[in-house]
């Protein structure tokens, strides 16, 4: 008996410390990244619009590069989000972008629990991206920009009276700043390339339940895009996540935290009449590093609406229909 009694003490503080540590650590509370929302930056009076839904399922758990098995007990992470992103060219070198997530939910399931269940507004987003060169004879833009991410949504989430973990949070619950640059290169009328560089510095979480900072975090991304046939076109995008491990009180380093993740995204988009778009992209991971015992990232698709408006050519048909 008195054995029991321990192996079922340890399984439940083993079970207390990966809900708390390893789970928390893979898949950051806040917006999730959206693929292909980098672009050059717009020229002047051009606005788009898009919104994009994504799912995402995660279950299995890695230590360094391998999978874990040895869990007394199953995990399941999954979450319904969307996102809106509005862009506005306010010149022909100066771009104005802000977009606003949204969770329909934000669940953990584990086995012998009832399921945590995060649901409401994420983080907003506003950057200003710049034209820093452009030569339409080489087919060439470099588009730095800077921005920060607003927490504006709930934070401390409780359900049911129950205090849900940071990672169903739908809010981040930290301010964070961003900076980046896209690189676009044209190859003839069917190809292009680009690459993306991004750094990601989150503040203090220091809220009522939590004391908390994650990681810097840098993204890289190679992009490749092929015009198949008329309206149809396919990119191909390889994308690095890297994420520094996370800090809690007293400055203590949360060494089951951290993690670099490399993706393949392929993506369909066609574009209809009067500058309509329709994307539809998948995130598969294609290896994953973790620090310590975490649940690494599972897969996820998403499906994209465009709308993009140039009032400059816009009113010259106007004019040219009087």
């Amino acid at each position: 008996m008195p054995k029991i009694r321990f192996l079922l003490c340890f399984n439940s503080l083993l079970l207390l410390l990966i809900n708390n540590e390893s789970f928390a650590q893979c898949c950051s509370s806040g917006n999730p990244f959206i693929s292909d929302a980098e672009q050059p930056a717009l020229q002047s009076k051009v606005l788009t619009s898009s919104l994009t839904y994504r799912y995402s399922h995660a279950s299995k758990y890695y230590a360094e590069d391998s999978p874990f098995n040895d869990l007394p007990f199953e995990q399941t992470s999954y979450s319904n989000y969307a996102e809106f992103q509005v862009g506005y060219g306010i010149t022909n070198w100066l771009t104005v972008m802000a977009d606003l997530g949204y969770f329909f939910n934000k669940t953990l399931t584990t086995t012998g629990q009832d399921p945590y269940k995060g649901y409401g507004l994420g983080d907003a987003e506003l950057y200003l991206k710049f034209n820093a060169y452009t030569n339409p004879r080489l087919k060439f833009s470099i588009s730095p920009s800077i921005g920060m991410k607003f927490p504006i949504g709930v934070f401390d989430q409780e359900v049911d009276n129950v205090q849900l973990p940071i990672t169903v949070q739908p809010s981040s619950g930290s301010y964070k700043y961003t900076g980046n640059i896209f690189v676009s290169k044209g190859m003839g009328k069917k190809i292009a390339l680009a690459a993306f560089v991004s750094y990601e510095y989150s503040q203090l979480i220091e809220s009522d339940n939590f004391y908390y900072k994650y990681g810097d975090q840098w993204i890289g991304a190679i992009y490749f895009n092929y015009h198949i046939w008329k309206g149809l076109g396919i990119d191909l995008q390889v994308r690095n996540e890297y994420r520094a491990k996370s800090t809690r009180e007293n400055d203590e380093i949360v060494e089951a935290s951290g993690y670099d993740v490399v993706f393949f995204t392929p993506q369909l988009t066609y574009a209809f009449k009067h500058n309509w778009y329709l994307s539809a992209y998948s995130d598969i991971p294609v290896y994953k590093y973790y620090n310590g015992i975490q649940m690494s990232f599972g897969y996820a698709v998403s499906a994209r609406i465009t709308k993009k408006i140039d009032f400059i050519a816009l009113k010259a048909r106007k004019e040219a229909k009087k």
